[in-house]
């Protein structure tokens, strides 16, 4: 059972109130359900009414049922698509990860998984061999969506981003890119801080565990509320020295000893580091 939050402010055409909806399915549909809820808030936006009302997986593929009342053709079309969308999608995206999937038979449980997730829980499965449909056109390499998604092997071969933070002062109308301490990146030495290129997809998993950029694919590592990566940052940097594998930035867990260091240290000004304190206290009453 997945439960899926801030629905209203997301998709405030779609009527949601603010309590979470309940899917029946893995995590890793995620980020075709939110496609699909993105697709029907644009055509819910010249009004009428939507209902979500179930959201489950049906042999092996993702179902939803929704009801709309009072509104244009071309709208209904538009919704009834991008579900037709979200179901052959399904099909190709691994249900517990996210990662490229294919649709498999455990003893006749068809579910929809990865290389890496096939032989767990459910034994190993049987994969299905052939069109879902006679007349089915998608075809998933051609739909970024899907295309842009990691298989097994590929994510395993990845470098890592350690201590990564998502830039939000991108210019208006270019691609945020990630912030980190890479290990694994050919171009750079393990553990040097740098960043990506701009992002092409990134993974709807909370925390999400892979990002794709122009460059390629990256995993992701360990994430830092932002006052406190900040001050990592920082503290790492008077080191002068790369992260250690398995250590964390800043060498410690101990974020009152790394003020106590930067303050020491006079390489920064004590109102950057006060502003620095400051929001870090926060985040830590607000956690």
């Amino acid at each position: 059972m997945t439960l899926i939050s801030s629905l209203s402010d997301r998709y405030p055409h779609l009527g949601f109130d603010d309590r979470p909806l309940a899917a029946s399915c893995d995590d890793g549909w995620l980020g075709i359900i939110h496609a699909f809820l993105g697709d029907a808030d644009k055509a819910m936006a010249a009004g009428g009414t939507f209902m979500l009302q179930q959201v489950k997986e049906k042999m092996g593929g993702l179902s939803m049922y929704y009801a709309a009342a009072d509104i244009a053709p071309d709208a209904r079309r538009a919704i009834d698509d991008a579900h037709r969308l979200a179901s052959a999608r399904s099909f190709h995206v691994c249900e517990i990860c996210g990662r490229r999937g294919r649709l498999n038979n455990f003893n006749g449980l068809w579910k929809v998984v990865c290389d890496a997730h096939n032989g767990g829980e459910f034994g190993k499965g049987i994969p299905f061999v052939g069109p879902f449909e006679a007349h089915d056109t998608y075809s998933p390499e051609a739909d970024p969506f899907v295309a842009a998604r990691p298989t097994a092997t590929e994510f395993d071969a990845a470098p890592v981003i350690e201590g990564w933070l998502i830039e939000e002062q991108a210019e208006v109308g270019r691609r945020p890119w990630l912030y980190g301490w890479f290990f694994g990146r050919p171009d750079l030495g393990d553990g040097e801080h740098g960043h990506t290129s701009p992002i092409v997809q990134i993974d709807e998993m909370v925390p999400p565990r892979w990002v794709r950029t122009d460059s390629g694919l990256y995993r992701l590592g360990i994430h830092y509320p932002p006052a406190e990566r900040e001050i990592r940052y920082w503290a790492q940097k008077q080191t002068r020295r790369p992260v250690v594998c398995g250590e964390p930035p800043g060498g410690s867990n101990d974020i009152d000893a790394m003020l106590i260091s930067l303050r020491s240290s006079g390489g920064l000004r004590w109102t950057k580091i006060e502003r620095m304190e400051g929001a870090y206290r926060a985040e830590q009453e607000s956690a």
